[in-house]
């Protein structure tokens, strides 16, 4: 499976960094490597994706199941020890890395989960910016 990073998540990634939200180290030996597992494909056969606190499906503000939307969380992350999360987009075989964002309350989800279903729309229709492969 091949791992999209939409400018969505780039940008995300320099904000994030910017306001020092994770460490270098915390990008190198635990961001990085997670989302490198998605290149094994669905479904996936490593126990990590098995945990409901790394990996779980994307949720609207009504507790509806997003189709083909996840997330991926890091807990107690950075200097802040803050909960990071990474809603990824999985469509016709490849893995879309859409968004990233701090949550420190529950609202925040269902915002983000509104963005992720626009942005799924996009993806979709194929009018998004491709910024690298992992």
């Amino acid at each position: 499976m091949r791992v999209i990073i939409t400018e969505w998540a780039l940008e995300a990634y320099l904000n994030l960094k910017h306001k020092r939200v994770f460490t270098v180290e915390d990008y190198k030996e635990t961001i990085r490597p997670d989302v490198e597992r998605l290149k094994a494909g669905m479904p996936f056969a490593d126990p990590k994706f098995q945990n409901s606190k790394f990996w779980s499906p994307a949720n609207d503000k009504n507790g509806k199941t997003i189709p083909d939307a996840y997330k991926m969380k890091w807990h107690n992350l950075g200097n802040g020890k803050v909960q990071l999360r990474l809603l990824v987009v999985i469509h016709a075989g490849d893995a879309y890395l859409c968004q990233a964002y701090v949550k420190d309350k529950p609202q925040l989800d269902y915002r983000e989960a509104a963005k992720l279903k626009i942005h799924m729309r996009k993806i979709y229709e194929g009018c998004f910016v491709t910024r690298g492969e992992i």
